[in-house]
């Protein structure tokens, strides 16, 4: 049974409710420092008990009760912030609003906006966090958030990444920050697939023209996947947990030293190491090269190549990208498995296919003589994992662009 099942619901009433507030500190990666607290809330209800937040927002079900407990949330987080002596202190005060506060029906946006202005917090220091919600879909909700950004709020939209996102919601509402739901953290520890997706989701975000905050960080090895994909802040109980008292603004802050320094050994080795995996195969690239050049076949060239562990095929480029010889196998058995699943047959035949826009043709361009490798990426043949070594050089005077695929195991690959 929840506490809230033991709780008398009529004291879950907003008026009758006694609030407190929790500060979470949130750090940038990049300055090494604290730069904001989230105000989280605390409640008891009439009988003295406490109502947890996810239960209580979960019973208390009418817009205007929703509203009215926004208001006054909002209002005891920015008191005890300014009592806690940060009202002219250079951080953030992220602060939750339901998007149904927004609505103008409840009346809840005047009570916040005159909040604010009362608190002697500039609005510049104040991050309005609104998390994710169909609600958005009410086109009310666009024009009550300008208005906080108009007072000089921040916009944050909270739990990107789980139930209703997606990337036409960033589009619209132009948050100046992006937090990311936990469970993508929880999924990307543990799956280096879904550690690279993490990476180019906060790529993306970031060309958006928002900056992103990975929340729900809890260990030393959460905090890694947050450096690897370059966040650009953390919030979690690895880096501190919600308490009565804010930080101190100056000082070092220990688990985040020790995040940045194991990182930074940690990713010199896994550096070293794919150095050290991938020369081999550069190199092998690197001579086929050199014998195209003087004349040989593309089989017999890359016959170094292919012999390695994990290669699969050679092939020629032109100079726009066009496919221009048969590919090269490894092997008669490769070249059967390589056929991919028959979902895949439309794909298999790459006769005069034009792959000027994939990496390893821009990228071996634009750096003639030197091995270029991609990231991992599915092919279009079969299905497979790979990644692609290139190499412009020029045969008789034109300019060509040798491929190697490396077939990888998508659950090891690095990031």
């Amino acid at each position: 049974m929840s506490d809230l099942a033991e709780l008398d619901v009529a004291s879950l009433a907003p008026e009758a409710l006694t609030l407190h507030t929790a500060f979470q500190p949130v750090f940038s990666l990049t300055h090494g420092r604290l730069v904001g607290h989230e105000a989280l809330l605390r409640a008891q209800g009439a009988d003295g008990r406490p109502a947890p937040p996810s239960e209580l927002f979960t019973a208390i079900t009418t817009p205007a009760s929703l509203a009215a407990l926004d208001a006054r949330a909002v209002r005891q987080h920015l008191s005890a912030y300014v009592s806690a002596g940060k009202r002219e202190a250079a951080e953030w005060l992220l602060l939750n609003l339901h998007p149904v506060s927004l609505l103008p029906d409840t009346g809840a946006l005047d009570d916040i906006v005159l909040a604010i202005e009362e608190s002697g917090l500039r609005p510049s220091r104040i991050v309005i966090e609104v998390l994710e919600s169909p609600l958005f879909e009410d086109d009310r909700v666009y024009p009550a958030l300008q208005r906080l950004r108009d007072l000089g709020c921040l916009i944050a939209l909270d739990d990107f990444g789980a139930g209703h996102s997606n990337f036409e919601r960033i589009f619209d509402l132009r948050p100046h920050l992006v937090k990311l739901d936990r469970r993508v953290l929880l999924r990307a520890k543990g799956d280096a697939r879904a550690r690279r997706i993490l990476q180019r989701m906060v790529s993306l975000i970031q060309e958006c023209g928002a900056l992103v905050l990975i929340e729900g960080v809890e260990t030393l090895a959460g905090a890694h996947v947050a450096l690897t994909c370059d966040a650009d802040f953390v919030q979690g109980y690895y880096f501190g947990r919600p308490a009565a008292e804010v930080l101190p603004a100056q000082g070092e802050h220990p688990p985040l030293l020790q995040a940045w320094d194991s990182f930074d050994e940690g990713q010199s080795r896994a550096d070293d190491r794919w150095r050290e995996s991938m020369g081999a195969h550069c190199d092998d690239l690197r001579l086929a090269s050199i014998q195209l050049a003087a004349g040989a076949s593309v089989a017999t060239a890359c016959a170094g190549f292919l012999a390695a562990d994990g290669a699969t095929m050679c092939y020629l480029l032109d100079d726009r990208g066009h496919q221009i010889e048969e590919v090269a196998f490894r092997d008669d058995g490769m070249r059967r498995r390589l056929g991919g699943t028959e979902q895949f047959e439309p794909l298999r035949d790459c006769a005069g296919a034009r792959w000027s826009r994939r990496q390893y043709f821009r990228r071996a361009v634009s750096f003639p003589g030197a091995v270029q490798l991609t990231r991992p990426y599915l092919t279009l043949q079969g299905g497979w994992m790979c990644l692609t070594a290139s190499i412009a050089f020029e045969i008789e005077g034109r300019r060509v662009i040798l491929c190697g695929d490396l077939r990888i195991d998508p659950t090891e690959a690095a990031a």
